[in-house]
């Protein structure tokens, strides 16, 4: 699996230089709409503002847009949804974001709380196919 952005991070040296990369991926993030930076598609458990929207497409591939109002976090999200866009719901299950920032390097440099909202946002990721593996 080709994941630029990922490479980009891996590839940094010093912390410095993967905070770097890190707003630079956030800033390839589309702009989420206004009407969807609602209560509705808040993920809760994280420190600062993050909306989601997750999309089963037909072909049970995930489809998913972020947005949040921190640029270190805007970051973190463009690393997960460079990895989870286009899985299907199986792999979106079986994936273990923890082991992914390990293999990136950025585990030992996250706060405690930025590791529980990037938990946040998995868990609320994992919840949307698991009820969409639940319907007939």
């Amino acid at each position: 699996m080709n994941l630029p952005i990922a490479e980009k991070v891996h590839q940094a040296k010093g912390w410095d230089a993967q905070m770097r990369e890190l707003m630079l991926a956030g800033s390839s993030l589309a702009v989420l709409p206004e009407a969807l930076r609602v209560a509705q598609f808040e993920v809760q458990g994280c420190e600062s503002q993050v909306w989601l929207n997750c999309k089963i497409q037909s072909a049970g591939t995930l489809s998913i847009t972020a947005w949040s109002t921190s640029k270190v976090i805007r970051g973190l999200l463009a690393l997960m949804l460079e990895a989870l866009q286009n899985c299907n719901v199986e792999e979106v299950l079986q994936f273990d974001m923890q082991a992914y920032m390990q293999q990136l390097g950025l585990e030992r440099h996250l706060s405690q709380s930025r590791n529980s909202g990037l938990r946040a946002v998995m868990q609320h990721i994992q919840q949307q196919c698991r009820l969409h593996s639940q319907q007939p």
